[in-house]
């Protein structure tokens, strides 16, 4: 072959090999692939709210965005948490704006106070339910929930023990919240098996609540359930 078609034929495999290197702009490690914008909405109480952390948006729901931004030009949080709610006004009021926002995301945390407040586990799991059935039915967002932790182990109910509080409660919601979960294909992030709440570097300074770092795991814990979704 004479000299000249050999250059020739190497710059063109060489080309093509190169070309075959290029990353593809659709790529998920590639900032082309991000989406434009993604909307998330938190729902729950005063840990949506952040309270325990300091400052507030060391809470998880804001870490949560944080770490949403890797994977979209912009992220548009809806935190509709307010300290004290339970699930009766979770179904009432937050669920009603999260689903006319049309959410890519949704985070729920529900039941602590209802088991404190002593509702019973049976209208727990039936309003539990239907927030699930109307956020399927009526979004198409990647719903993530948590469970309870073993509250009893708390520094608050350690110090005044509350007859609402009991192992057998916690266990009770938490074998509901699983029902729910699974009837409705949710991904749960499972604090009680993790035994979350006996870490003590998890729980703030008022023996209830989440600490920077107790938010800062259950962010890690609800963006690996998110992230294999999204």
């Amino acid at each position: 072959m004479p000299r000249f078609l050999r250059i020739i034929v190497c710059f063109v495999v060489c080309s093509v090999a190169l070309a075959g290197c290029h990353k593809d702009s659709s790529s998920p490690t590639t900032p082309g692939s991000a989406r434009n914008r993604i909307v998330y909405v938190a729902l729950g109480a005063s840990d949506a709210v952040g309270i325990g952390a300091f400052p507030l948006e060391n809470g998880y729901v804001y870490k949560i965005r944080d770490g949403l931004t890797t994977y979209a030009n912009t992220v548009e949080l809806y935190n509709l948490g307010v300290s004290g709610k339970r699930i009766g006004y979770i179904e009432s009021t937050e669920l009603p704006t999260a689903i006319a926002r049309q959410p890519a995301v949704v985070t729920i945390w529900a039941g602590p106070n209802d088991l404190t407040g002593g509702v019973d586990v049976a209208t727990f799991e039936t309003r539990l339910g239907r927030v699930f059935a109307q956020l399927r039915q009526q979004t198409s967002a990647i719903v993530v929930m948590a469970n309870i932790p073993d509250m009893t182990v708390l520094p608050r109910f350690l110090l005044f023990p509350d007859s609402d509080v009991t192992l057998e409660r916690v266990q009770a919601y938490n074998a509901a919240i699983s029902r729910q979960t699974a009837t409705y294909n949710i991904p749960l992030v499972d604090l009680y098996t993790a035994r979350y709440s006996e870490n003590i570097e998890y729980i703030s300074i008022d023996g209830f609540h989440p600490s920077n770092a107790g938010y800062a795991k259950m962010a890690e814990l609800y963006l690996e359930q998110i992230l294999a979704y999204l």
